[in-house]
């Protein structure tokens, strides 16, 4: 047996005496870190909730040590010796070795054989470590470690730790990939871990993908978090038919935790360089954005070439708010050349309004100066807008004022246009309803005032001040019938619920009025629930109408979530149409057409969505959308959809994202119309999902103009945890698939207690 000087203290332990040993042993440390008591053990207190050690007055908690091995040895206040399964903890960080010597003058700890230190999900591997516990400094040769959080795992010949949170490694290597598998690494001369910052730097940096160094740099950041931070961002890469080949370097700068901006060049192969600047910031009475790209010199176009668009929001605790919404381009055809979506391409009217008002409990007042710039397509020209130069607006509302429902609305609008007629437009609209409601039933009449007075410009009319006034009546009542039902074997709620509406308008001669907002409303299910059939202000229809409607729906009793829903419904009239649109033609019969709609899951996996309109004047179907899409598991989707319009719209739409083998998968849509007899969008290309990485390829081609296209190819490599190398196809993706999901989506965020050692 080894001997010991004539103080030292030999023993051997079992594991249920080993803590109490080991508090006295570490007695220079305990007394440091005592709560002023003689009770060495920390005292257990009432929580609600898992969380972080608090003491009273605010004061860190103590952090007491312990630890355990299947023999313990040592002298008093000299070094403690653990050997066998040995293990230390101390504030959340677990070490452990075959064997552990601590040295109480010098503070370090000395692991031999199979060293481990965790930490929060960290864990680093290697042959021995040597350890100043305090200041949690020292080295560990031939490391090995791993990133819980993240996935992620790597090497180094040395491993330093600098601190509690910063650790270095020397000639490293970084993977997220499984260790069989190391489809891609990162490998560096020195790679330095800030877990405080949540951010490694690493020099002398190149990633590998497949063996082949595919991105070099003598400095190189990646982020172990979603903290925002400043610098260059991934680039991505992408082939036009419109700006041939392009790639775009963003810079982020972290300005403050309130403030940002991305500076993006945008550099094309035949355009030139487009630069893409936005700056973002936020307050605690307003927020915004501010973006301006610039062409400085498009080689097609001719010349330079710019967007600038200004959002920002104001909403003070007194009930003042404002808010600017500003957006230009020096040309027409700015976003049918750059836009890489078909709802971009097709932006025709740039809204250029700002307002100001005041918002109190039941009434609120705003100032508002509304202008446009339209853009035109010379084969499709669109009519400008009429501009508000400005608008006054008033409204008011106070619901169960003595069983009463009372509101006001008024509006004062000046209406400009370069083409068309002006002049200024008020309008006072009070209604007041009494709710009658219960369980089952509900009934609600309702009665309003129009009143609308104008100051016309033109001095070509007789009457330069027309007034209408009009009295509307309406009363709307249902009933709601329930039972318990089952629905393909799950039990489940059935409702049917019958409505009736009927609106009294009396008849008001209006075709000397102006137009300057006024159109014939969509038929839809909630406009057959309105009085007037016009938007705006400049026409109130004439009614004697009943709107009859049944409404039919399948719910889950446990959630009440709506599993589908059926819907019937027609407006009979009592009257002529005498009051119509400009150029517009009076309606004839006397019976709307017949709406019908159902959606929901018809079964499982299965959704439809279906609205039909079909007319009893001309006996046929003159709106249709009907869709259907099957989705038995995710990143597996499949749809269907049929959409008409008599004389206007016939396209047929599929679209698909489903898997080809275990880890390809084919994505796809075409949109075709029968009736231009052209594509209006196409999309196809394929995933791979790896098990560290997935790569994406897309090519997308949509009308940007009549008779003009454009082609986009989306090519994405996407190493997990670490940054995606070219351009994302992902919200392409999900704007043409309905129900696309990502097949590499990233993981939950750990839960404080996941990686607990």
């Amino acid at each position: 047996m080894p001997t010991r000087p004539a103080r030292a203290a030999r023993a051997t332990f079992d594991r249920t005496r080993l803590v109490s040993a080991l508090l006295i042993a570490f007695a220079p440390l305990a007394q440091a870190q005592s709560p002023g008591n003689d009770d060495t053990h920390p005292r257990l207190t009432l929580e609600r909730a898992l969380g972080d050690g608090r003491a009273p007055g605010g004061a860190e908690a103590p952090t007491p040590t312990y630890a355990r091995a299947r023999r313990l040895e040592g002298e008093v206040d000299e070094r403690v010796v653990l050997q066998g399964d040995a293990e230390v903890r101390r504030a959340g960080a677990v070490l452990r070795g075959d064997r552990i010597t601590y040295t109480v003058p010098t503070d370090e700890l000395e692991i031999e054989g199979n060293a481990r230190v965790y930490r929060d999900g960290v864990a680093f591997f290697g042959p021995s470590l040597r350890l100043r516990v305090d200041a949690q400094t020292g080295r560990m040769p031939e490391a090995n470690f791993s990133y819980a959080q993240r996935g992620g795992h790597g090497r180094s010949k040395l491993l330093e730790f600098l601190g509690e949170e910063r650790v270095r490694l020397l000639d490293a290597t970084y993977s997220t990939c499984s260790p069989d598998d190391q489809a891609w690494w990162v490998r560096a001369d020195r790679l330095d871990i800030d877990r405080l910052d949540e951010l490694a730097s690493a020099r002398g940096a190149a990633i590998y993908f497949q063996g082949v160094p595919i991105f070099a740099s003598p400095y190189f950041q990646f982020p172990l978090g979603d903290r925002r931070r400043s610098g260059l961002l991934t680039p991505s890469f992408g082939i036009n038919s419109r700006l041939g080949p392009e790639v775009t370097v963003p810079f982020y700068w972290n300005i403050a935790p309130n403030r940002d901006a991305t500076i993006a060049p945008r550099v094309m192969a035949r355009r030139g360089v487009l630069l893409q600047n936005e700056f973002r910031y936020l307050e605690p009475t307003y927020r915004g954005t501010v973006e301006i790209d610039v062409v400085p010199d498009d080689r097609v176009f001719g010349g330079s070439r710019e967007f600038a668009t200004v959002r920002h929001e104001y909403a003070a605790p007194t009930g003042v708010v404002a808010g600017l919404n500003y957006n230009r381009v020096t040309d027409d055809r700015f976003f049918v050349d750059f836009s890489r979506t078909i709802v971009g391409s097709a932006q025709a009217v740039l809204p250029q309004e700002g307002y100001v008002g005041y918002n109190r409990t039941y009434w609120n007042t705003a100032l508002r100066i509304t202008k446009n710039q339209t853009l035109q397509d010379p084969l499709a020209p669109v009519v400008k807008p009429y501009e508000r130069v400005p608008q006054l607006a008033f409204n008011a509302r106070r619901d169960d004022l003595a069983g009463f429902d009372v509101a006001l609305a008024a509006d004062a609008t000046q209406f400009e246009h370069p083409a068309l007629e002006t002049g200024s437009r008020m309008i006072l609209n009070p209604s007041v309803a009494y709710p009658l409601q219960a369980p089952g039933w509900f009934v609600v009449p309702r009665l309003q005032l129009h009143s609308t007075a104008y100051s016309l410009d033109a001095v070509q009319r007789a009457d330069a001040s027309p007034t209408r006034n009009v009295p509307i009546a309406s009363l709307d009542a249902g009933l709601v019938f329930e039972r318990e039902a089952s629905w393909f074997g799950a039990p489940s709620l059935q409702t049917i619920e019958p409505r009736l509406y009927y609106a009294y308008i009396p008849y008001r001669e209006q075709n000397a009025l102006p137009n300057f907002d006024s159109a014939l409303a969509d038929f839809n299910f909630a406009q057959l629930f309105t009085e007037n059939v016009f938007v705006g202000g400049d026409r109130i229809g004439q009614a004697d109408q009943l709107t009859a409607a049944l409404v039919g729906r399948v719910l889950d009793p446990a959630t009440g979530a709506e599993r589908l829903r059926a819907a019937i419904g027609q407006r009979y009239y009592r009257s002529p149409q005498n009051v119509v649109l400009p150029g517009g033609a009076p309606r004839t019969g006397d019976a709307s057409d017949v709406l019908f709609a159902v959606s929901g899951f018809l079964y499982r996996h299965w959704i439809t969505d279906v609205a039909v309109q079909h007319s009893t004047e001309l006996k046929q179907v003159v709106r249709a959308t009907i869709g259907l899409r099957y989705q038995p598991r995710p990143a597996s989707v499949l749809s269907l959809s049929y959409r008409y319009k008599l004389d206007e719209l016939q396209q047929i739409d599929i679209a698909a994202q489903w898997p080809l083998s275990p880890k390809w998968y084919g994505v796809a849509r075409v949109n075709y119309s029968q009736r231009d007899r052209r594509w209006v969008e196409l999309l196809g290309g394929l995933e791979y999902k790896a098990d560290c990485w997935t790569m994406r390829v897309v090519a997308q081609r949509f009308a940007t103009a009549v008779n003009e296209a454009t082609t986009t190819v989306f090519v994405q490599l996407e190493l997990n945890g670490l940054a995606s190398i070219g351009t994302s196809p992902v919200e392409a993706l999900r704007r043409n698939i309905p129900g696309y999901q990502v097949i590499n989506p990233p993981p939950r965020e750990p839960g404080r207690f996941d990686f607990y050692e």
